[in-house]
């Protein structure tokens, strides 16, 4: 076998064939490459290895058309069919001498993720996993080229075949999707799909189930040529009849293995055959999920509404996925496709609403919660070319609080507290107390006598109008007797809130007059009203500390007042250069000094930082004010500018509020996609671009000309 793999290695180098299989593939990955990853700065190599796949159903069937299809029709197969080498070695030698000549390209390719990494954070576990997905994509092509060489004595017959066979594999899954073929035939031409696999590599997704289908139709390709070989070695002999009954049994034999192994796959869970190796673990439920799932006593079936065949773009792909861990992680979770075209009534057992393609209806029992397709997914108009771009995932969180919606007895109730022309809090906040499985309602101190009995907690959010001193004292008594009081205030605010301060002064929290500026410029995005400030690490916000940040503008400034048993936890503050401009009474005021670029300066009735912007105060019966600066956290204008954090810091408040044995105390954040992009200058990309994509596989190329000429005039 080594004499073989010698030869035919040698061969491809001989000539020209090696030669131009590097040079194209190195262009086209080069030609990618410069323009995804050097011009527009994608960390990824994926978006360049998905962009040249296709070429390889060109490159590889003139790689392989000759290996066995010019031996056989110059007639110097015989030598080989008569040589004491046996047929397994022959075919085995010769794959792996394509399988070097393959790796040549690959070793390039994993090379590129180095350079990147020259200007700025990227992942290689990441990149290479997508290189080691087109490593077997590529040898699986290999092997399907050979075995369509060793059909017939011509190389463009041969080469017609291949280019056949693998373009029926690369369209394969359209074909189903498109179709809807159904039944036994659907699973065939699945299964005859190459492109899907490797896109799980591509995404970041290390399956072992992909790898053992990758390796399982190479080993198929290398029996079926070697039985093909040797029964071209028996043609003329006694012995073709036994040897053809024992092709076949090797075939069925091979078939059966090959069949059985991976069915066998499929039956292993997820968490010990798939492994996430994303920078930002998209295919990974999170420690709170898991804890849930191991304590779910109830089956619960997750219905989507959509054939499992449609579900091509990375989103979607991602929404599968992210359903097979939840399916892995409890034995009580079964998902299920519902292909809605065949079932159009299918949603009308569980709600009245029209649901879009992609949807999901979670159900256990008579209970069940619907979750649209729009709130599964973060998105932003790209203005470029007016279409939705997604920029993160909510699957997780959205489907873990269906679970706890249906697991729990009962549900938390908050109230907003009216009647002081308060703002209305904003959907996309209204949205995540739905998430945290809280009911919301009003409550009016006109109509109460007290903070209802069944109040989880109160919001208080913005009042433009002061709270009257008997409004006071029903929150003080709710607060004193372990209710949990959610504070938002307005700096712009048109009248005096004497009593809402009093309020504040009595659970021991003091908020400054006027709003709060930033003089370190770290701290703070376009005016130093405006503030960036340092997160600490509490339970209150555990999806926001670290890298993650939240933008607070136009803040009063909080501090601790001595209170007899109560305990403070400071969830953000400023720092201490920055300054309570009190000497700004009214919302004019205010809105010149944001537009005036002058330095800040402390002035006579302004107060000298460091300050809170979000406080927890927490008495001895567990009443609790958790107290922020600015109201204007908390609307989507302002939320948008920071990618969602702020509404996951209102998330995980909540989640700490709100009574554990309610389903609501688990907040899971979204998980955004990382839009960071590496700063290359132009220099750098004109002298990579131009290696990788022109100088390096046209010196190839031009190498192999020279050394095919040169061979020729020997």
């Amino acid at each position: 076998m080594k004499a073989i793999f010698k030869r035919e290695f040698l061969s491809f180098f001989r000539g020209i064939t090696g030669w131009l299989f590097i040079g194209i593939n190195l262009v086209v990955y080069g030609l990618y490459f410069t323009v995804y990853n050097l011009m527009q700065g994608i960390p990824s190599v994926a978006y360049a290895i998905n962009g040249m796949s296709f070429i390889f159903l060109i490159t590889v069937p003139i790689l392989t058309m000759r290996v066995f299809a010019a031996e056989r029709r110059d007639k110097v197969d015989q030598l080989t069919m008569t040589s004491p080498v046996g047929v397994g070695s022959i075919v085995l030698g010769k794959f792996l001498a394509l399988a070097c000549c393959f790796a040549i390209v690959v070793a390039f390719i994993a090379a590129s993720p180095l350079v990147l990494r020259l200007y700025g954070s990227v992942s290689l576990k990441e990149n290479w996993t997508a290189v080691l997905g087109l490593l077997l994509y590529g040898l699986t092509l290999l092997a399907i080229g050979l075995f369509a060489s060793a059909l017939t004595s011509n190389v463009i017959v041969s080469a017609i075949i291949a280019f056949g066979l693998l373009f029926f594999g690369y369209i394969s899954s359209s074909i189903v999707s498109a179709l809807s073929i159904g039944g036994i035939l659907e699973k065939i031409i699945g299964w005859y799909d190459f492109t899907t696999p490797l896109s799980d590599f591509l995404s970041g997704s290390l399956s072992l189930k992909n790898v053992v289908y990758y390796l399982s139709v190479i080993a198929l390709c290398l029996v079926l040529t070697t039985q093909i070989i040797l029964k071209r070695r028996y043609t003329i002999s006694r012995k073709r009849l036994t040897v053809s009954a024992f092709s076949l049994i090797t075939i069925v034999a091979v078939l059966a293995v090959v069949v059985g192994g991976n069915f066998a796959m499929t039956k292993v869970p997820d968490k010990y055959s798939v492994y996430d190796m994303t920078k930002k673990k998209f295919y990974t439920l999170s420690d709170k999920t898991k804890n849930i799932l191991s304590k779910l006593d109830k089956d619960v079936t997750i219905y989507c509404l959509a054939k499992k065949s449609s579900l091509t773009y990375d989103y979607e792909i991602t929404l599968i996925k992210t359903l097979d861990q939840y399916a892995a992680n409890s034995k009580h979770i079964t998902v299920k496709y519902i292909d809605t075209s065949k079932n159009p009534t299918f949603t009308s057992k569980y709600t009245d609403e029209s649901l879009s393609s992609g949807s999901l209806i979670v159900v256990s029992g008579d209970k069940s919660r619907t979750i649209d397709v729009s709130d599964l997914y973060e998105t932003k108009v790209d203005y470029s070319t007016y279409s939705q771009q997604v920029t993160g995932y909510d699957i997780e969180g959205q489907v873990t609080s269906a679970i706890n919606y249906l697991s729990a007895e009962n549900l938390a109730k908050v109230y907003t507290l009216t009647g002081h022309d308060e703002p209305t809090l904003s959907t996309t906040f209204t949205k995540t107390l739905t998430k945290l499985n809280a009911e919301t309602k009003e409550l009016n101190f006109l109509k109460e006598d007290k903070v209802p009995d069944d109040a989880a907690a109160v919001i208080i959010f913005g009042p433009q109008s002061d709270l009257s001193t008997d409004d006071v004292k029903k929150l003080d008594d709710y607060v004193a007797d372990g209710g949990k009081v959610f504070v938002g205030l307005d700096v712009l605010k048109s009248a005096d809130e004497k009593n809402l301060n009093k309020f504040l002064n009595d659970n021991g929290i003091k908020a400054t007059a006027g709003p709060v500026a930033e003089t370190d410029d770290n701290y703070y995005y376009q005016t130093p009203y405006f503030l960036l400030p340092t997160v600490k690490d509490t339970k209150a916000t555990t999806d926001v500390v670290g890298d993650l940040q939240v933008f607070i503008p136009l803040s009063a400034g909080l501090s601790k007042l001595k209170t007899d048993g109560v305990k403070f936890t400071t969830l953000m503050s400023t720092t201490d250069k920055a300054i309570a401009k009190n000497s700004l009474t009214d919302s004019d005021s205010i809105q010149n000094a944001i537009s005036d670029t002058n330095t800040i300066k402390k002035e006579s009735g302004d107060e000298q930082g460091k300050f809170a912007l979000g406080l927890i105060a927490k008495n001895s019966n567990k009443g609790v004010v958790a107290a922020f600066g600015s109201v204007y956290t908390f609307t989507d204008q302002m939320n948008q500018q920071i990618s969602g954090r702020n509404a996951t810091l209102f998330s995980d408040v909540f989640a700490y509020l709100l009574p554990s044995d309610s389903g609501t105390s688990v907040s899971i954040p979204s998980k955004s996609i990382d839009a960071t992009t590496l700063a290359i200058n132009a220099s750098s990309i004109r002298i990579f671009g131009l290696l990788f994509g022109i100088f390096l596989p046209l010196a190839l190329i031009v190498y192999g000309i020279v050394v095919c000429i040169v061979r020729k005039r020997r």
